[in-house]
């Protein structure tokens, strides 16, 4: 009995170490990951499509690993390996996150992600990300209390064949504005998307410098445009000031020629680029004397 009672008590205290076993392996997982890769993402999981999730595991195997657990030990392993600034961003946000790790440039992850983004029925209170128009289809739906739920929302329709049909297009929100409840629960039904579903990103630490997530995104039309008028600014200026580059050696040759063409007509140099402009220049001059000397004559 004595033997019995002391296996019991072995088995009990086997099963009480193995959580915090787990954890501490957990812990060291992530330590090496935090020590191994210079970038770490911090993903909304609330606002994450986990489909996207795992297609996104799969296109960039090999160069990154997502990673979920809970915050407290992703803060304890943070904290461990000497990256405060993750610990202390997360110790400041309550909704539950996973951790995307790499070494690649977290501008382009972003764009990446942004790229495989899906648009799709909100929940609850969320805010809608386009202006939500339900059109004119069959609904699928057969008649019932659900038509109370199309005349709250003002959303016209006509029973025909049996089923629910929307008679005429309509808004039912505009862009930013909170999706309510009943009309969450309605879209849901319609699959009428209004919330873009990605790998929502709040953050990321290159190293220990924190980019917020507004700061990622990048504008590739607008980042383009101005671009090209840097780039045609610079070769004006270099143009101007004499800077010699492969870009800038024949604006500038073209400039010192009609500089020097310029010149040679004002001082009456004559030459075969310059004796046309020299004769034009002295008959305007010859005109100009011609009329005064009319002028005062006539005086």
């Amino acid at each position: 009995m004595a033997g019995v009672a002391l296996i019991k008590v072995m088995v009990r205290a086997a099963l009480l170490l193995r959580p915090r076993e787990l954890k501490a392996r957990r812990v060291d997982e992530l330590k090496e990951l935090l020590k191994k890769f210079s970038v770490v993402a911090i993903v909304d999981l609330y606002r994450s499509s986990a489909d996207l999730m795992h297609l996104f595991r799969h296109n960039f195997r090999g160069q990154t690993v997502i990673k979920a657990a809970k915050k407290t030990l992703i803060i304890k392993a943070a904290r461990e390996v000497g990256r405060t600034g993750i610990a202390d961003y997360l110790e400041k946000h309550k909704q539950p996150v996973a951790l995307i790790f790499t070494n690649m440039n977290p501008f382009i992850i972003k764009l990446e992600l942004d790229k495989a983004r899906v648009l799709t029925p909100p929940k609850p209170n969320e805010h809608a990300d386009i202006d939500v128009v339900v059109p004119p289809i069959n609904t699928g739906l057969q008649p019932g209390p659900i038509l109370s739920e199309f005349g709250k929302l003002k959303i016209p329709t006509r029973i025909e064949g049996g089923m629910i049909w929307i008679a005429r297009e309509t808004t039912v929100a505009r862009k930013g504005e909170t999706i309510q409840p009943a009309l969450a629960s309605l879209l849901s039904k319609l699959d009428i998307g209004a919330v873009y579903r990605s790998i929502n990103i709040l953050a990321a630490f290159d190293r220990d410098l924190l980019i917020p997530s507004d700061l990622l995104s990048i504008d590739i039309e607008e980042t383009r445009n101005m671009l090209s008028q840097a780039h045609s600014t610079s070769i004006a200026l270099a143009t101007a000031v004499g800077y010699t580059t492969p870009e800038t050696i024949i604006p500038i040759l073209v400039k010192a020629h009609f500089s020097a063409v310029s010149l040679s007509t004002f001082t009456g140099y004559p030459e075969k680029d310059t004796i046309s402009g020299i004769l034009a220049r002295a008959e305007a001059q010859a005109t100009a004397l011609s009329k005064l000397i009319e002028t005062r004559s006539a005086s």
